[in-house]
């Protein structure tokens, strides 16, 4: 099964992005210092729209204020419904470097002006032309229609590369703590999937803030597109307001816990299991009285936000299994979408 097969060469491919982040970065970074934009902004369609949404977070969160960064599918830009702001920097995101609405923003954007740059998984792809700079991880070949191991890779560098240019001392640390904490977090949920019966779930919720949301609604395009299986994602609190009426037996709620709201996203887990559900908890640290997803990684800064993505991407694949279905081929996807 290839998609299976993509998701468990995660760790493997993290090592080569930790190995050749520095001559990947380079010339984005000549770029930034050259062009010294006031915000670098973050664009991508489906899957890249959440890798796009974690990666400005995580910008925002190392700048310390010192830049802004948002995020935007790449079909409001394209149309004409958001613009990237002046002296900015949009960096366009794509595993294919082929979405016809990514290039259109980046080609607006520099229309305007303004920087533009790129990250892809493919060599010479399109996205080249409207870029300034690509970067691209040519290492990283997905046969798979389901985007797994390409999310977690550009999501890695692109978290890398904000700890270059507002954390650098950080950097080394970093490089080597990930490769380490995506193989922990495989074999972790591997292990805690083992012991669900995901036979038994109809309906799967995630639930995280800021970066661990983005994560969250990964998990949700992937349960959806690899099972058919109803799914959720909210605020982990804002579940609370409404959402929670429909949890039954047949739930499982996945908590993508962050280390500044533990106690109060564990509150939430023990209402859901109160009302029948059942609570699964993604953390760094150790967390009792719940089945538990540990990702071993120990920073307070949300770093491992993309490996949270790794049991979501794997519950969505036993979910097929168990009804039958194949996850490489996906009902009505094709791996790139062109207009």
């Amino acid at each position: 099964m290839i998609t299976k097969k993509e998701i468990l060469e995660q760790p493997q491919k993290h090592k080569i992005v930790a190995s050749r982040y520095r001559d990947l970065a380079a010339p984005l970074i000549d770029l930034i210092d050259s062009t010294n934009p006031e915000s670098i902004d973050f664009v991508g369609c489906g899957t890249s729209y959440f890798l796009a949404m974690g990666c400005a977070r995580q910008f925002e969160r190392l700048s310390g204020g010192r830049i802004r960064s948002s995020f935007y599918s790449g079909s409001e830009m394209m149309l004409g419904l958001k613009r990237a702001p002046k002296n900015s920097l949009l960096v366009g995101l794509s595993r294919s470097g082929s979405s016809s609405e990514t290039i259109s923003a980046l080609e607006r954007a520099r229309s305007m002006g303004n920087a533009t740059a790129s990250v892809t998984c493919e060599p010479g792809s399109e996205m080249r032309g409207p870029s300034d700079v690509s970067v691209e991880l040519d290492f990283i070949s997905e046969e798979a229609i389901v985007m797994t191991k390409s999310f977690t890779s550009m999501a890695f560098f692109v978290s890398a590369l904000a700890r270059e240019l507002f954390a650098p001392e950080d950097l080394d640390e970093y490089l080597l703590a990930i490769p380490e904490s995506s193989s922990d977090t495989l074999e972790s949920a591997r292990k805690c999937i083992a012991g669900i019966s995901v036979f038994d779930i109809d309906h799967f919720v995630f639930l995280g803030y800021e970066e661990y949301f983005a994560a969250s609604m990964e998990g949700l395009i992937k349960v959806t597109e690899s099972s058919l299986t109803e799914a959720d994602c909210y605020q982990t609190l804002e579940y609370r307001h409404g959402p929670k009426s429909k949890v039954r037996r047949e739930t499982l709620a996945v908590i993508s816990a962050n280390p500044l709201t533990v106690d109060e996203e564990l509150s939430v887990a023990k209402e859901i299991e109160f009302l029948g559900g059942k609570a699964l908890i993604i953390s760094g640290g150790q967390v009792s009285e719940f089945e538990q997803i540990n990702t071993s990684y120990r920073g307070r800064d949300f770093g491992d936000w993309f490996l949270r993505a790794i049991p979501l991407q794997l519950l969505g694949i036993e979910k097929a299994l168990a009804k039958k279905l194949d996850p490489d081929k996906p009902t009505n996807l094709t791996k790139v979408v062109r207009l």
